[in-house]
C-alpha cells in the first residue's frame, strides 16, 4: 500500500475481488482513514534485483479505464453526483464512477454521509463503502428509505428469524458489515445504531434498550427476537432481551461478543458525570491513542498534559486539539459538531454503564469470548456475577479488537452461525399471579386487587379485614418478586397476563377491580381489556396512583441507586421510621455497596431478620426499578365505574397537595369523563392500614351499594 497524489492505493495479487469486498475487509482491520480509495490488481509484485518490493516499477492506475461517461439517472443519482463534484473537485460525475476512483478516501466519505444525512438522504459510512458507484449508493439510498429510521440493512431478509445486532460503545455502524459478511444462514441481518445527533441521548441502559426495541420493532413488531452485541453492545443487548422477556415476547436468542461485566468495564460512577466530564472525555480519547505510538508521539503526550493542567471548555480545548494535531483518525475529518455528538453519545454510555447492575434472564446467553484474553477471566465475570444464569461460552480467535479483523471476523461469524442453528428453546417461566386473600361469600362480585410498585399483596390483607368476610378478595401479584422470573416490563404484558389469570379463576360474572399506585395503571388496562371483552367490571377504583403520562414518578429513567433511593424513601415513609442513610454517601457507593445499605438499614429496623442477606431483597428491588422506569400510554378505553382516591402527601404543604390531587385528577378524567373522586385519610401507605382503611372501606361499600341499586333498577 503506497500514497500516490494524497490517496492510498493498494496493489494485490491472487484472486481477483470486487472492491467493496475488500474495502470492507479492510475497514474492519484499518482505521478509516488508512483503508485505501484505489485498488490494483497485478498478477505478480515487481521486485528489484536483490528480492524486494520495487516501488518505481508499480503501475500507475488510470482512473478513467476506458469507462464510457453515462448521465446520472433520476433524482437521486443527480444529487449524488452534484455533492460528489462539488466534494471531490471534479468537473463531471456518471453513474457509474467510483467514488474512491474519482478522488474519495475515508475521510471524504465521512463528509459525503453527512451531506447526504443533510439533505434528507438517509446513510451510514459502510453504505459507501459497499456501494462505491452513484448508480449502487443510489439504490442503498432508495432501499434504506424504505427501512425505518434508525434500522441498517446489512443483509436483505430470508425466511428464517431475522438477527439484530447492536451498536458499541461509541455508537457507530463499523463492525455490522464485517461481521455480517461473514455469516451463513437464510435470515436477515440489521443493525441497530447509536442514538443520532439532534435527539437526547440516554444515560441509563434501560432507557437505551426501551429506545433500541422501539427501532427494532418497526423492522420486525412481533418475536422470536435474536440479537447479538459485540463488546458494549453486548450489555445492552442483555438488557434488551430482559425488558422483552417483560413484555412477555419471545428471545430465540440472545449473543454476547466479548463482553464483559459492567463492573469490569465501567470505570467508575464519577467518571461519566460531574464538571469537565464532556472534556475529560476528549483528552483521555487522545491521550490514550497518543499513548501506543511509542516515543515520537512524547511532544502531543506533553501538550495533552498542559491542557489537562488549564481547564476549558468543549469547544476551547476542540480548537487547541485541532491546532496541534493531537486529533487522529476518524476524528481529524469529523466537524466540531459531529465530535460533540460522538463524546456526548460516548459519555452517556458510560453513565449507563457504569449504574446498570445485572439481573439474571430465564434464557441461555452465549457468550463469545476472545481466546486471547485474560486467562483468569474466563467466562469475562458473567459466572460470578449471575451464577445462577444459564451460560454457553465459545471460544474465538483473537483479542477484543482484532476478534473483529480479519482473519479473525471469519471465524467469529461462522461460531455465531452455528450457535444461531442450534440454539435450543428456552422453557417458558411458571407463573401464577392470583393469591386468594379471602375466599368470600357466593353473591358477592369479588375484588382483584393489584399492589403498587414493588409491594406485596399482603398489602391488601387490611383492606379485607375491613370490608367483611363476605367480600371476596384476590391479590394479583407482580412477577419477580420471588426473584425466579424477570419482572414485567409493560403495563400491557402485566395486564394481558392478568386477565388470564382472571378468566380461568373466574370465567363469567361482574368484578371489581382496585389498583394501588402503579397498581392503578396495571388495574386500568385490566378492566379495558375486560370491558373488550364483554366482561362486566362492576368497578375500577384507583388508590392515590398517578395518571399516565409525562412527569409523574413511574416512567422515569431511574439508575439502580436512583431506584433504590425512591425504594428507601417509601419504606421510611412506611415505617415512619429512619433507615439511617446518607443521600450523597449512598449515591456514590457501588450497587452491591447500596444493596448492602439498605438491607443492614431494614435489619436495623426489624424489617428483615439479621439471618438474611441482601440478596433476598434483589427481586423486590428489581421489580420495584421495572415498574418506576415502566410508561404507560393507554391505547384501550374504559367506560365503566371509576373512582380514584386521593390522600395528602407529608411531605407536600397544602398548595403542593392541591396540585399534586389537580394533575391526577385531571390526567385520569382525559382518559375516564365519568370519574369520581374521593379525598381519604392519611398517606400513600396509610390509607390500607388500620384505622384509615376502614373508611376507605366504608366509602367504597358505599359505592358499591349505590352502583348494585342502580344495576337492579
Amino acid at each position: 500500500m503506497i500514497a500516490r497524489e494524497q490517496q492510498l492505493l493498494a496493489y494485490y495479487t491472487g484472486q481477483p475481488q470486487a472492491l467493496e469486498v475488500l474495502r470492507t475487509a479492510l475497514l474492519a482491520r484499518l482505521p478509516a482513514f488508512m483503508v485505501p480509495a484505489l485498488f490494483m490488481h497485478l498478477d505478480v509484485l515487481p521486485l528489484s534485483p536483490n528480492g524486494k518490493l520495487d516501488r518505481k516499477a508499480l503501475p500507475v492506475p488510470d482512473a478513467t479505464q476506458d469507462r464510457a461517461y453515462q448521465a446520472p439517472e433520476g433524482e437521486t443519482e443527480q444529487l449524488l453526483a452534484a455533492i460528489w463534484a462539488q466534494l471531490l473537485d471534479v468537473p463531471q460525475v456518471g453513474r457509474h464512477d467510483n467514488f474512491f476512483e474519482l478522488g474519495g478516501h475515508s475521510l471524504a466519505a465521512i463528509r459525503l454521509v453527512d451531506r447526504l444525512n443533510k439533505a434528507g438522504l438517509r446513510a451510514a459510512i459502510n453504505d459507501v463503502f459497499q456501494q462505491p458507484s452513484v448508480a449502487l449508493l443510489a439504490a442503498r439510498l432508495q432501499a434504506n428509505a424504505s427501512t425505518p429510521q434508525g434500522v441498517i440493512t446489512v443483509r436483505p431478509g430470508g425466511a428464517q428469524t431475522p438477527l439484530f445486532l447492536v451498536h458499541e460503545f461509541t455508537g457507530l455502524d463499523f463492525y455490522f458489515p464485517v461481521l455480517g459478511q461473514q455469516m451463513a444462514g437464510d435470515f436477515a441481518i440489521y443493525g441497530l445504531p447509536g442514538v443520532p445527533a439532534g435527539q437526547a441521548q440516554p444515560r441509563t441502559l434501560e432507557c437505551l434498550a426501551r429506545y433500541q426495541i422501539e427501532q427494532m420493532r418497526t423492522v420486525q413488531p412481533q418475536g422470536p427476537y435474536r440479537l447479538a452485541g459485540w463488546s458494549f453492545g453486548g450489555v445492552l443487548a442483555f438488557e434488551m432481551a430482559s425488558q422483552l422477556l417483560g413484555m412477555d415476547e419471545t428471545v430465540e436468542f440472545l449473543g454476547l461478543i466479548d463482553s464483559y461485566v459492567p463492573r469490569l468495564a465501567d470505570q467508575g460512577k464519577a467518571r461519566w458525570s460531574g464538571p469537565q466530564a464532556l472534556e475529560r472525555q476528549l483528552l483521555l480519547n487522545c491521550s490514550t491513542f497518543w499513548r501506543t505510538q511509542g516515543p515520537a508521539a512524547a511532544e502531543k503526550l506533553a501538550h495533552l498534559q498542559r491542557l489537562e493542567a488549564q481547564p476549558a471548555d468543549f469547544a476551547s480545548l476542540l480548537a487547541s486539539c485541532r491546532a496541534h494535531g493531537l486529533l487522529y483518525g476518524l476524528w481529524a475529518g469529523m466537524t466540531d459538531a459531529q465530535l460533540l455528538h460522538y463524546f456526548t453519545r460516548e459519555l452517556a454510555h458510560g453513565h449507563a454503564l457504569a449504574h446498570y447492575r445485572l439481573a439474571p434472564l430465564s434464557l441461555p446467553v452465549h457468550l463469545f469470548r476472545a481466546e486471547q484474553g485474560s486467562d483468569s477471566l474466563s467466562t469475562l465475570g458473567w459466572r460470578e456475577a449471575l451464577p445462577a444464569q444459564p451460560l454457553v461460552v465459545v471460544g474465538v480467535p483473537g483479542d477484543h479488537r482484532s476478534l473483529m479483523q480479519a482473519p479473525h471476523a471469519a471465524a467469529v461469524g461462522q461460531a455465531l452461525t452455528l450457535a444461531l442453528a442450534r440454539c435450543p428453546v428456552a422453557a417458558a417461566t411458571s407463573y401464577t399471579p392470583h393469591v386468594a386473600i379471602q375466599a368470600g361469600q357466593a353473591g358477592h362480585a369479588p375484588l382483584f386487587c393489584v399492589p403498587g410498585a414493588g409491594d406485596s399483596v399482603t398489602s391488601f390483607i387490611g383492606l379485607a379485614e375491613a370490608l367483611g368476610p363476605e367480600w371476596p378478595l384476590y391479590g394479583l401479584q407482580a412477577r419477580g418478586l420471588d426473584a425466579g422470573a424477570v419482572p414485567h416490563s409493560s403495563v400491557e404484558a402485566a395486564a394481558d397476563c392478568h386477565v388470564q389469570a382472571i378468566e380461568a379463576l373466574y370465567p363469567e360474572g361482574p368484578l371489581n377491580l382496585v389498583g394501588h399506585s402503579f397498581g392503578g395503571w396495571v388495574a386500568h388496562a385490566i378492566a379495558a381489556r375486560l370491558e373488550a371483552r364483554g366482561r362486566p367490571v362492576r368497578s375500577l377504583t384507583l388508590i392515590d396512583s398517578e395518571a399516565p403520562g409525562a412527569g409523574g414518578t413511574c416512567g422515569q429513567p431511574y439508575t439502580f441507586g436512583e431506584a433504590l433511593q425512591r425504594l428507601i424513601d417509601a419504606l421510611q415513609l412506611s415505617t415512619g421510621k429512619s433507615l439511617g442513610m446518607d443521600p450523597a454517601t449512598f449515591a456514590q457507593a457501588t450497587d452491591d455497596d447500596q444493596l448492602q445499605q439498605l438491607h443492614a438499614g431494614m435489619v436495623r429496623n426489624g424489617l428483615l431478620p439479621a439471618r438474611s442477606t441482601p440478596r433476598v431483597l434483589e427481586g423486590t428491588v428489581r421489580t420495584f426499578a421495572t415498574a418506576l422506569r415502566t410508561l404507560y400510554r393507554p391505547t384501550q378505553a374504559y367506560t365503566g365505574p371509576v373512582g380514584l382516591v386521593l390522600v395528602d402527601d407529608p411531605g407536600l404543604d397544602a398548595l403542593g397537595n392541591a396540585r399534586e390531587h389537580a394533575a391526577m385528577r385531571e390526567g385520569w378524567q382525559q382518559l375516564m369523563p365519568q370519574l369520581a373522586q374521593w379525598q381519604g385519610p392519611g398517606d400513600h401507605f396509610s390509607i390500607l392500614k388500620v384505622p384509615d382503611v376502614f373508611s376507605l372501606a366504608a366509602w367504597w361499600h358505599d359505592g358499591q351499594a349505590l352502583q348494585h341499586s342502580k344495576v337492579s333498577q
